[in-house]
């Protein structure tokens, strides 16, 4: 415990003790006697809690203290309470115990009930702005700014009557400023107070102050405060320029920052202000010999983002061109003059030039065509652009190479985000789909989602146009079911970002209409595909195979039958490609996978393998069929479909084999960290031998895992 919380805390009990005496030493009747009585026991009691404080103090059990002086707090408001000189100190030692224990909020009550009791004390003004900026700060950090304003203004104003302007009084200043930037009535007379505060200090406290200021700047963009970032910039501002001049290079880069501020909170006119303000500065001290052409370059830069982001692409394109014009007089760095084409082809893209804007990419991308020397999140992103633009323009196989070049930078380990790669996919799956790759689209469109769920904000827009590409595949092969249930989340988030009545919340209704019509007549011919008979389809499988068939199919080995099942016996080195022809050609319900390729019963067909078709609703009930077990691993046949289910979960799985020892699977995504899984499927089949290969067998047969176990 600090030693001036000690001394308000003896204080406390000091003045407890001379009240209670006093009021107990001259009973002047009967019914005072009786009073006075009382108040000996009042006394005594609060005598054994001093002890017990004094003691938990020396043990440093600061919680124990607490919940004394709270009982102290207790018998004060029962027995004294009309008596502020007692209440306060005791108040005073409580917020002090429960800072010091760490839990500054819970100080709170007793600050909020102190403050009003100092005001009848005006010799403890300087206690009283403590305890109003202690309490604003704590109000501040449950971001409750309304009921910080009034106590930041009433202790800059009591800062002001009882001391001379200091830096105590210029943090309050700014602080206010900060809470007010929407009222322009109120925040303009503190923005010429701060300046005039500033002017009264040694120059080094107000730098050391805009420091702070522009340290601020950053941290609150990198947490997502923009809201904090602008007041932070406002006055960084104020302070740069009070301590260097309105001239001050420094104060030209914290201008730059407030304006960049200003955009990101969406105050588009003041941030244009500012801007042309800065334009027509730096060209001024260009002319005098003393600006600077990249600051002058910044800023065109800025003002055409603004353009951009308010819809003006003509104005944007304008400050673009100017933008290109100062990179091209020399001296600018490869970084520079990338983002700058970049930037511009974003322009020029705006205003639907997609030719003019690939060209610019393409541009771009010469200058550094593995990211070299430039920002790898800005190179990816470009990378995209660009193929979104080639895609526009059905130059589809270059936007294929180019997304893949995103994937590729990822693994090569420069520092692309997720959310780029997802971007990526996306545009591979755009691509397939253009191309009319239904089954590629999907895999691809999957993948993105995967990763933007993952790597983004539950309301990130992109979600929903991910959701919308995936849901648009899935509907076109007829998996309905799936199209509808990424149809209602498009459905939700847009009512939610947009309203219900919004045309495209209306339009993803209708889209979910749409596809639960179709749902419902994929219904009806399921029903009646599920009605196919046995025959039907044993006569289905033999005209897609040219097999021989078999009323029944195989297991352990070939040395048991089950008859409630057919297959066709095939060529074993057609096999896979027989397994495909045949599920595309099965009625709904129906299944197929690659059974018995071993034969250690009776019967003997080597260089044979047993298709075998299946009426069931999940792949998985091909393993309990073929009765696949790992039994020298303790693992039975529902332990390796827990395994296989959970794997179909997280990558999308697609079951083409399963016999008495062995499962075989193709991957719909890849996982992101490969060697974990493999190092994963080691550990489920350690008969793999070693993630080496394991990974040499997923990448290079399409993406397929062979399991089995001896």
């Amino acid at each position: 415990m600090d030693a001036f919380s000690v001394l308000v805390f003896v204080g406390a009990l000091v003045a407890w003790w001379l009240w209670v005496r006093r009021g107990v030493q001259a009973p002047d009747d009967d019914e005072v006697a009786t009073g006075a009585d009382g108040m000996e026991q009042v006394l005594v009691e609060i005598q054994a809690l001093q002890g017990r404080v004094a003691s938990a103090i020396k043990r440093e059990d600061y919680a124990e203290a607490i919940l004394v002086s709270e009982r102290m707090l207790e018998l004060t408001d029962e027995h004294l309470a009309a008596d502020s000189e007692l209440l306060l100190p005791l108040l005073s030692a409580l917020s002090n115990f429960h800072r010091i224990t760490g839990q500054p909020l819970k100080a709170m009550p007793y600050l909020k009930r102190s403050i009003p009791l100092r005001d009848k004390f005006p010799a403890l003004h300087a206690d009283q702005i403590e305890a109003l900026g202690e309490l604003a700060a704590l109000h501040l950090q449950r971001g409750e700014s309304r009921e910080a304003l009034p106590l930041i203004r009433r202790e800059v104003e009591l800062r002001r009557r009882h001391n001379p302007p200091d830096e105590a009084l210029l943090r309050a200043q700014c602080k206010l400023l900060a809470l007010t930037l929407e009222e322009p009535a109120m925040a303009e007379p503190l923005r010429q107070d701060i300046t005039a505060t500033a002017r009264t200090l040694p120059q080094d406290a107000v730098v050391e102050l805009a420091n702070e200021a522009n340290a601020e700047v950053g941290d609150a963009l990198r947490e997502g405060r923009v809201r904090d970032a602008w007041a932070a910039a406002e006055n960084a501002v104020l302070l740069v320029t009070a301590a260097h001049g309105p001239e001050d290079d420094n104060a030209y880069v914290c201008r730059s920052n407030l304006a960049e501020m200003l955009r990101r909170n969406r105050r588009f006119a003041e941030a244009e202000r500012q801007l042309l303000q800065l334009i027509a500065q730096e060209e001024q001290r260009l002319a005098d010999g003393k600006g600077s052409s990249e600051g002058l370059r910044i800023a065109c830069n800025n003002l055409a983002l603004l353009y951009d982001e308010c819809g003006r692409p003509d104005d944007a394109a304008k400050w673009r061109n100017r933008q290109m014009a100062i990179l091209q007089s020399g001296g600018a760095s490869v970084g520079a003059r990338f983002n700058a084409l970049n930037n511009l082809a974003v322009s020029q893209s705006n205003r639907g030039d997609d030719e003019t804007a690939a060209q610019t990419y393409a541009e771009a991308l010469a200058l550094s065509p593995q990211g070299e020397g430039v920002d790898p999140r800005v190179w990816a992103d470009t990378l995209n652009n660009h193929g979104v633009t080639l895609v526009n323009l059905k130059r589809l196989l270059e936007a294929g190479r180019i997304y893949q070049k995103v994937i590729e930078g990822r693994k090569a380990g420069l520092d692309i985000p997720m959310a780029a790669v997802a971007s990526a996919f996306n545009g591979l799956g755009m691509v397939s789909d253009h191309l009319g790759k239904l089954a590629q689209a999907q895999d691809m469109f999957e993948r993105a989602l995967a990763l933007k769920e993952k790597h983004l904000p539950a309301d990130d827009k992109t979600l929903e146009t991910g959701r919308h590409n995936l849901g648009s595949v899935y509907a076109r092969l007829g998996d309905t079911a799936r199209a509808a249930q990424v149809a209602r989340l498009v459905l939700a988030s847009r009512e939610q970002r947009l309203g219900a009545d919004h045309p495209d919340t209306h339009a993803a209704r209708m889209n979910l209409e749409t596809v639960l019509a179709n749902n419902m007549v994929t219904a009806a011919n399921t029903q009646l595909a599920v009605l196919a008979t046995r025959e039907e389809v044993d006569a289905l499988m033999v005209k897609t195979t040219d097999g021989v068939l078999r009323r029944y199919a195989t297991w352990d080995f070939g040395r048991a039958r089950d008859e409630s099942v057919s297959m066709v016996l095939v060529p074993e080195a057609q096999a896979r490609n027989l397994q495909y022809k045949l599920a595309r050609a099965l009625p709904r319900g129906w299944r197929c996978f690659i059974g018995s390729t071993r034969w250690l019963g009776e019967e003997k067909h080597d260089g044979m393998a047993e298709l075998v078709a299946i009426q069931a609703d999940s792949q998985f009930d091909c393993l309990r069929v073929a009765r696949t077990d790992a039994v020298n691993h303790d693992l039975d046949t529902e332990d390796i479909i827990r395994t296989l289910q959970d794997y179909d979960r997280r990558f999308g799985i697609y079951i083409y084999g399963a016999e008495t020892d062995s499962v075989g699977f193709a991957l719909r995504r890849l996982p992101e960290d490969l060697d974990a899984f493999a190092q994963e499927l080691l550990d489920f089949c350690m008969d793999l031998e070693t993630v080496g290969l394991i990974k040499e067998m997923i990448t290079s047969s399409g993406n397929c895992v062979e399991l089995w176990w001896d």
